[in-house]
């Protein structure tokens, strides 16, 4: 039976406290040297680079098979890599392209922009939740959607639905309800058109109103508040004004 070693058991403590220390500092160093980002500022590459930092910065704190100097390089190279992606993509414009991507219009004018989403692996779903966060409780009041190279959507209202002070039009607002969504991706929502009392042949009605002779042509329709239905279809993109690269 083996005895308890403390003197054993206190230089191993002492080495991961070392470990700790030293990987913490490495990471501090890295970060001042990288510079200060929110986590949304972030691109892609950058994102992983980091997690794989922490990864190294992690194991070197507590295995005492890696080497200190190894693991401290380790995350150094990975840092130079950030470091060097930095540079490029400030001295190239091609660089900067290839490295962070550039901004996915995904409405533009009002409209959806299918190819778009599915290039940027967005469903509609998605992209009325985004308009949502940003106030835009319906499509129709959106004039350009951008999915910028962080990853968040950046929402342009239409003209007529940019917020103003009430106070300073001396108006009293009414209270504005959420659109209901009764087809999406060709697929109507029954239960969506009794919760707003309708049925599906007012539904084809309205739909023959805006030559649309099928649901199946639909990417999206939905009721507004005050009643309005926004029809957007299939297959009917607007070419998509790429000057944000």
């Amino acid at each position: 039976m083996r005895m308890f070693n403390m003197n054993d058991n206190t230089i191993g403590i002492l080495d991961i406290v070392i470990r700790s220390i030293l990987s913490v500092l490495v990471l501090f160093l890295l970060t001042h040297l990288l510079g200060k980002k929110q986590l949304s500022q972030l691109s892609f590459f950058d994102y992983i680079i980091g997690i794989s930092i922490g990864s190294i910065a992690a194991s070197l704190a507590i295995d005492d098979e890696i080497p200190y100097l190894h693991g401290a390089l380790g995350i150094l190279i990975y840092g130079g890599f950030v470091l060097l992606s930095s540079y490029l993509s400030r001295k190239s414009f091609r660089a900067r392209k290839f490295l962070c991507g550039v901004p996915t219009i995904l409405i533009q004018n009002g409209k959806l922009i299918e190819q778009n989403l599915r290039k940027a692996r967005f469903h509609i779903n998605e992209v009325l939740e985004e308009c949502r966060n940003k106030g835009a409780f319906s499509i129709s009041e959106v004039e350009t959607a951008i999915l910028e190279t962080s990853g968040q959507v950046s929402i342009q209202l239409k003209a007529q639905k940019q917020p103003l002070t009430p106070e300073d039009m001396n108006i009293s607002p009414s209270a504005k309800g959420i659109a209901a969504n009764l087809i999406i991706d060709g697929t109507v929502l029954t239960k969506h058109l009794t919760l707003v009392n309708r049925d599906d042949n007012w539904l084809k009605e309205e739909l023959k109103k805006q030559n649309v002779h099928s649901p199946q042509e639909v990417l999206l329709c939905s009721l507004d508040y005050n009643g309005t239905l926004h029809v957007d279809l299939k297959k009917s993109d607007p070419v998509p004004l790429d000057v944000l690269e």
